[in-house]
């Protein structure tokens, strides 16, 4: 009996730490980290585990009958696992059920001061720039931010947004030979005034960031921003690099897009900033990769604010997963609030 009592607590405190690792600061170590990339997934496993239990638990005769309070004992667990799991997918929000606004025209009056589209899309570097430009525009965004896109790229795409109306400042931060070191690149709209890269709110390590302040010291940084993701290799790297991007939550006036490889776990307590798609009611829609359901996907992809910007909507964009990147599109609109 003690033996059956013993196994069912180990399996309910193994299921809790899978389930919940910043409970006990394990969010950011190996194997819980990547476990918990997927809150989706770990849900649909736990319920496919229940079932699996009640099958054994039905299938179960003879002798064998004594082994089924164990069965079901694993069976609820894996069912409350599940349940909790799920839970707080949904309390993150899955996106509103309204149809999406009309898309915005390059002429739209929103004063560049006080309120900023962003756009923020890791493409792979196999999305062509007129698609990019295409949802940039469709969406008036006046930030775009481009992990994993090269200089040549971001060019193309602000000669397409030029265009059509919408003039952008282009940076692209590059390390090494960009076919083994994937570049990240910035377009700020003119309008929002002139920019210039700043390293001194320093960088991401392996992969490069770019930080951008407004030439005349009016305005937000602007990050582009993109951590190394959280390979068993490179742990502390990545530890690193998601270290920086909270450390800049500091920063009294920011606007921050990229590609964390980071979901709201790993993040844990943002501090000064404000998560675009959780205020909006959408951080459970996962991001990466477009091969995975966005439902069960992992929620990577973020638009961060400090100060008195705060996101009025925020979306992440499910109907590019064709386009040719493994990340979806995440776009919000940003404004300052009055205190």
């Amino acid at each position: 009996m003690w033996g059956r009592i013993v196994l069912l607590v180990i399996c309910a405190a193994a299921a809790l730490l899978v389930s919940a690792p910043g409970l006990f600061g394990l969010q950011r170590q190996l194997v819980f980290a990547q476990l918990i990339a997927f809150r989706g997934l770990l849900a649909v496993g736990f319920v496919a585990l229940a079932v699996v239990g009640a099958v054994l638990f039905w299938m179960l005769r003879g002798r064998a009958r004594k082994a089924r309070p164990v069965v079901a004992g694993l069976a609820v667990i894996a069912l409350l696992a599940a349940g909790g799991n799920a839970a707080v997918q949904a309390g993150r929000g899955f996106g509103s059920d309204a149809p999406p606004e009309p898309a915005a025209s390059a002429t739209d009056s929103a004063d560049p001061a006080t309120s900023i589209r962003v756009l923020s899309w890791n493409t792979y570097d196999t999305v062509t720039a007129d698609e990019i430009a295409r949802v940039a525009l469709a969406r008036n965004s006046s930030v775009i931010t481009l992990p994993e896109t090269t200089r040549e790229t971001a060019e193309a795409v602000g000669r397409a947004m030029d265009a059509a109306g919408r003039p952008m400042q282009v940076f692209t931060a590059e390390r090494g030979d960009p076919a083994e070191t994937p570049p990240t690149s910035l377009l700020v709209a003119q309008d929002l005034g002139s920019y210039e890269i700043t390293a001194e709110l320093g960088d991401t390590g392996m992969l490069p960031s770019v930080v951008a302040r407004p030439a005349d010291g009016s305005g937000p940084v602007i990050v582009a921003a993109h951590p190394m993701p959280p390979l068993p290799s490179i742990m502390s790297s990545w530890r690193s690099d998601v270290d920086w991007v909270l450390s800049l939550c500091d920063e009294p006036d920011l606007i921050l897009g990229g590609d964390l490889n980071a979901t709201p776990d790993h993040l844990g307590s943002l501090g000064g900033c404000s998560d675009a798609l959780a205020e909006a009611g959408s951080a459970g829609v996962g991001t990466w990769p477009t091969s995975l359901p966005a439902l069960v996907a992992a929620p990577i992809d973020h638009v961060l604010t400090t100060g008195d910007w705060r996101a009025d909507a925020a979306e992440v964009v499910t109907t590019e997963d064709s386009a040719g990147s493994d990340h979806r599109p995440v776009a919000a609109t940003v404004s300052i609030r009055a205190r």
